[in-house]
């Protein structure tokens, strides 16, 4: 199929705002339908093998809402921090009735219960497979190739506003022309920034289309220091000098812009085949993340961080509240594309966090079966009990600090 250009679909000026707003709604509410499927994973593997699950519940804390249905409890809680479902006899503290003893978790064979713990975090693989999927089918894959639109504007670099930070430019203008340039000069972006990087602060007349207006802009452009790889080392503002270059530098006319990516969509089975491949670079990707979470907590520029000492770590840890702003300013630039990928990131990274064989999560239940199987001995539970307060501790301390960090020194993005 053809190529496509990225649309931005949020409204400039106050509707920027409220697609901001949007998109941290929209991926809050992403998590907990991930987690409630993932619960779901849990809960009709567990009918299916005929235990008795009493609870299904989202959030934890006080109960807001509830309905009984046969044998089940539906409902949900105050803190939208998670999900469970009680299966009679997981809990080593409770008395289960003589008559839901053959229904009772301990009571199932090993193969059915590993199935019922494994369950949920498998659906976590499932949903971003499909979301991937249906994304390089629906919206299409980056080209490497770059459109004439303007997706993003950087309006200072080094404490010093950039040419497009006036207000002349915003997101979703396309630049169709410049003034002076035979052809037009912008069939292009190769074309447009080859005319901006050859005029350093000289003044360049651009021919400006959106929503089916035409304008032009006259901008003097700063100068910047560009290494081997394209990448800006060094800005001066217009009127001003920038360094002497060293060796491997060049000197280049800079705007502040940079073009939206062109798209292309894939066939049914290529958006599979490619869905498949980016859910296994996500697998990957977050066992990295997975040693970065535990690395953290014993990481004094971490704690530097924390106690403002330290400015943040743009690569270091982010908490839900930094993910939903960066996921809002995603769907702010119009890059449905990348929303999109950020909710299967976290969903895989989630669901591969909670294999980890630690009580209390599901991997730590496969792991006391692992145990029980190889060495035929019964594990009493209650003693993993103080393990399991212990890791609960340690992601509670790692979740507050995370939090407190993602309101009080958010991480910048330079849009």
């Amino acid at each position: 199929m053809g190529a496509l250009r990225s649309h931005s679909f949020a409204d400039r000026g106050s509707g920027r705002g409220g697609a901001m707003t949007f998109g941290v709604v929209l991926f809050i509410i992403a998590i907990l339908v991930v987690v409630m499927i993932h619960e779901s994973g849990h809960f009709f593997t567990a009918k299916y093998f005929n235990f008795k699950a009493t609870q299904y519940f989202l959030g934890f804390g006080p109960t807001i809402w509830s309905t009984q249905r046969g044998e089940t409890e539906y409902g949900i809680k105050a803190l939208p921090l998670g999900g469970f479902v009680k299966i009679i006899g997981m809990n080593p503290y409770e008395d289960i009735p003589e008559e839901d003893l053959p229904r009772s978790y301990p009571n199932k064979p090993a193969w059915q219960r590993a199935i019922v713990l494994v369950a949920g975090s498998a659906t976590h693989w499932v949903v971003a497979f499909l979301l991937l999927t249906f994304a390089f089918a629906a919206i299409g894959y980056p080209t490497g190739n770059a459109t004439t639109t303007i997706q993003d504007i950087t309006s200072s670099l080094d404490g010093e506003d950039t040419p497009a930070g006036d207000g002349a430019l915003s997101p979703g203008d396309e630049i169709v022309g410049i003034e002076g340039v035979a052809d037009g000069g912008a069939d292009t972006w190769a074309e447009i920034r080859a005319h901006i990087q050859a005029h350093p602060g000289e003044t360049v007349t651009f021919v400006i289309e959106r929503d089916g207006n035409t304008r032009t802009e006259a901008i003097e452009l700063g100068t910047g220091l560009f290494d081997a790889d394209g990448a800006i080392v060094d800005y001066a503002p217009p009127g001003e000098d920038v360094r002497t270059p060293s060796e491997g530098e060049t000197v280049g006319g800079f705007l502040g812009v940079s073009p939206e990516p062109e798209y292309k969509r894939d066939s049914v089975t290529g958006a599979i085949k490619r869905g498949g491949s980016e859910t296994w670079q996500l697998t990957y990707l977050s066992f990295k993340g997975i040693g970065i979470v535990f690395g953290t907590v014993f990481d004094s520029d971490f704690w530097a961080q924390v106690s403002g000492s330290e400015e943040r770590d743009p690569r270091g840890a982010l908490g839900l509240v930094g993910a939903g702003k960066i996921a809002g300013e995603t769907v702010q630039r119009g890059q449905y594309l990348d929303l999109i990928g950020m909710i299967a990131a976290f969903t895989v990274f989630i669901g591969l966090m909670n294999l980890l064989p630690l009580p209390p999560l599901d991997g730590g239940h496969l792991a006391i079966l692992a145990f029980e199987k190889i060495t035929g001995r019964k594990v009493d539970i209650r003693k993993t009990i103080p393990v399991a307060a212990a890791v609960i501790s340690f992601f509670v301390v790692l979740f507050l600090a995370v939090l407190y960090l993602d309101i009080a020194h958010p991480i910048q993005t330079p849009f």
